[in-house]
């Protein structure tokens, strides 16, 4: 394999706010077409793009927690939804799911026939979300295998890729092929295999890197975003760990409340005992049978045998 370069200074394209001015710009469609073609391998081959929301700068000013995703549609119709996610805030599968349920109603019109566009929904992500061994899972609905029936897949009109780039180690980076190129740019381009920079769209990304990396007041924007996701997830964070605080709390005193409950039915029960015995002694005193002893107080030939034992 080729030497690698080495870049220093360059922000992190996994960066929402990066990672949109790369591959979220009309005039950089061509790099956010190469990189999908390379993710979907044909199916389908995209020749142009129409992205949606491309006025980064409004979204942030309107939005100090706005969704900096990307949303395409290609030239057979197929919709796009790209999401960047460096931390692992739990339920991403479920997240995933739920981005791509919500695109459906603005696809199908009235009266339309549900057979509608594509939708692919991709999540590129800085932590590990599976128990998967790839660094690229695809998931769509299908049947599973049930005697007589085989696997078989039910629809791929829906789709989703989770990347999960802590998975894919760039030293396994194959010249050959693109994908891993982009994965390498995503994971870590200052260590990206040099080789993959006579690809032109992958030029093109870094070079867009590199400007934007040297630009004082786009590096102002890519902190103060990064600022904005560190308080989010300070935030999320905090208020997990007040609710579990808040619910050990509860437990504590649901529990203490549940053992004087218990504690005083057990006295009472055990009160009720220790009155039965009594009698019994005292019916033993009059001598009377056991048998008679057993019927009014509910004790056990055993027990009473045994009071009589002690008496």
């Amino acid at each position: 394999m080729p030497e690698e370069s080495v870049i220093v200074g360059l922000l992190d394209p996994k960066q929402d706010f990066v990672f949109k001015n790369v591959f979220g710009k009309d005039d950089q469609k061509p790099i956010l077409i190469s990189f999908l073609n390379a993710l979907l391998r044909g199916r389908p081959h995209i020749k142009s793009l129409t992205l949606e929301n491309t006025d980064i700068a409004k979204i942030l000013e309107k939005d100090r927690a706005s969704r900096l995703d990307i949303k395409a549609t290609s030239d057979d119709g197929t919709k796009f939804d790209i999401e960047i996610q460096v931390k692992n805030t739990g339920e991403i599968p479920q997240r995933a799911l739920h981005y791509l349920a919500n695109m459906m109603p603005h696809i199908i019109k009235t009266n339309e026939s549900y057979k509608g566009p594509h939708v692919i929904g991709i999540w590129i992500l800085g932590k590990n979300v599976t128990d998967r061994r790839n660094a690229i899972s695809e998931a769509y609905m299908t049947f599973q295998p049930s005697d007589p029936d085989p696997y078989q897949i039910m629809t791929d009109s829906a789709r989703i890729f989770f990347i999960e780039l802590e998975k894919f180690n760039p030293k396994n980076a194959d010249s050959r092929d693109l994908l891993t190129g982009w994965l390498s740019f995503l994971q870590n381009p200052a260590f990206m295999d040099e080789s993959f920079l006579n690809i032109p769209e992958v030029k093109g990304a870094m070079d867009t890197l590199k400007y934007i990396s040297a630009d004082n007041e786009m590096r102002a924007l890519a902190d103060l975003r990064q600022k904005t996701i560190n308080d989010h997830n300070s935030e999320v964070t905090v208020a997990r760990e007040e609710g579990r605080e808040k619910g050990r709390e509860e437990g504590i005193a649901i529990g203490e409340k549940k053992g004087k409950v218990e504690g005083k039915a057990e006295g009472k029960a055990e009160g009720k005992v220790e009155a039965k015995r009594e009698a019994a002694l005292s019916m033993l005193l009059d001598d009377l049978s056991i048998e008679i002893i057993g019927k009014y107080t509910g004790l056990s030939i055993t027990e009473i045998e045994t009071l009589r034992n002690l008496r």
